[in-house]
């Protein structure tokens, strides 16, 4: 029989590698999801990587508002790969071994997440604060995101080259310190 949709967990929202941090959280906003909620990206050959809005959070407080605009797919971390199946390729007791065995596995139907069987315990449930409650009123997709960021009174780090400064995403697709462009070493 296969997997059927009430045995799949759908805190989730998926997007393509090519779209930036800032459609993520909207798409997070629109499905009313919380920081705990997992990214599903889709890489173009087909892979699927994850991290939690709890974790993107950590990432905008350390690269600060560059970081909106940056595509998932120059993340300055890797995402988790995340082994996939087809929902109607397995039983539900075999996807649910294979879950435990390698910690989540998605669920696609045609290649599309549709839900995901998970045995990893959610770390961040209770985190002081989202990344909704910090940034999703910032993130307007008709406007750069980084006009409206606000870093709550935190500084911005010294960079290797010893300026204070958030880093950047260059067209090289390295993170440059925003006053000398110099690599910080973040790819």
């Amino acid at each position: 029989m296969p997997i059927q949709d009430e045995t799949l967990k759908k805190t989730f929202v998926s997007v393509p590698d090519t779209a930036t941090i800032a459609q993520a959280v909207a798409a997070l906003k629109q499905a009313g999801g919380q920081g705990f909620w997992t990214l599903l990206v889709t890489h173009s050959d087909g892979q699927i990587g994850s991290t939690t809005f709890n974790e993107l959070a950590k990432l905008v407080d350390e690269f600060g508002p560059a970081l909106f605009t940056a595509r998932l797919a120059d993340l300055p971390v890797p995402l988790k790969a995340r082994p996939t199946i087809e929902a109607d390729s397995v039983d539900a007791h075999t996807a649910e071994v294979l879950a435990d065995r390698r910690g989540m596995l998605v669920v696609t139907e045609k290649g599309v997440p549709v839900g995901m069987m998970s045995s990893e315990v959610r770390e961040a449930l209770f985190a002081s604060s989202s990344l909704m409650e910090l940034y999703g009123e910032y993130v307007q997709l008709s406007e750069d995101a980084r006009a409206a960021w606000k870093p709550n009174g935190k500084q911005p780090p010294t960079q290797p080259c010893r300026h204070k400064a958030w880093p950047e995403l260059a067209a090289s697709g390295k993170w440059v310190c925003s006053q000398c462009k110099r690599p910080i070493g973040k790819d």
